[in-house]
């Protein structure tokens, strides 16, 4: 197995201390997103009008769509699930658009029609649905959840406990949704240009995938079957030894 293909950045030069990175892009709600909302003001209205917790379960009206699924994972994450429409539903303020929007569009929406309703609201918002897959050949594949809606391809590789030896480096693939459409990206995580791809950071539902090395692969599996059959035939002969002894 050829080592030169295992580590890293191998262009970064040793004495490189700064390398331009990528820009963090805001998140983009989609739908069966499930967003954390509160609403407060220095007026005690503000509780009665919008609760004093907005992070129970709901789901907009309107949807079509909506099933028992996507009920039951918003009641999971204990916030307001964003319809297939785009919509959500809040006290109060009712039904609300915000498909395409993000995060800050909404927190600035949210602020301007609580507003007609006490002074000053002061609005909170983030996606607590944000998760990431990560599978392939690597040590852990599985789902991640992120709570600080940033992660970045390195971050959830090291959540799948890195990638083995026979993965394939220099073609990690990145599935990413956007609308109706599906963006694939192939990163190659030998290169120190991965810090400064668009995908460098990660979205909410992206997916990465680890191509194996089939000949790696191919390898450490003829391997594993001679040893095998050693370690048997070594085994056999010393059970002989010790009863004809």
């Amino acid at each position: 197995m050829s080592y030169k293909n295992v580590p890293y950045f191998q262009d970064l030069d040793s004495a490189q201390v700064k390398i331009a990175l990528a820009q963090v892009q805001p998140q983009i709600v989609q739908p069966n997103d499930v967003l954390s909302i509160k609403i407060t003001s220095l007026s005690t209205e503000s509780n009665v009008l919008f609760g004093d917790n907005m992070t129970e379960s709901r789901v907009s009206g309107g949807g079509g769509n909506n099933n028992n699924n996507n009920n039951t994972n918003a009641m999971q994450y204990g916030g307001f699930l964003v319809s297939e429409t785009g919509d959500i539903t809040l006290p109060t303020l009712g039904k609300i658009k915000v498909l395409g929007l993000t995060t800050a569009q909404i927190k600035d929406t949210l602020a301007t029609l609580a507003s007609q309703y006490v002074k000053n609201p002061t609005v909170t918002i983030r996606i607590l649905s944000f998760k990431v897959s990560v599978t392939g050949d690597v040590a852990r594949a599985g789902t991640f959840p992120v709570s600080n809606e940033k992660i970045s391809i390195l971050e959830a590789i090291a959540l799948a406990g890195d990638l083995r030896v026979t993965a394939r480096r220099e073609n990690v693939l990145v599935i990413r949704q956007h609308g109706d459409e599906m963006q694939f990206a192939r990163l190659d995580l030998r290169s120190k240009k991965v810090f400064e791809s668009p995908y460098f950071y990660l979205n909410n539902n992206d997916v990465v995938y680890v191509e194996p090395n089939i000949k790696r692969l191919e390898r450490n599996e003829n391997l594993y079957q001679n040893t095998t059959i050693i370690l048997t035939v070594l085994t056999t002969i010393s059970l002989l030894i010790y009863r004809f002894r």
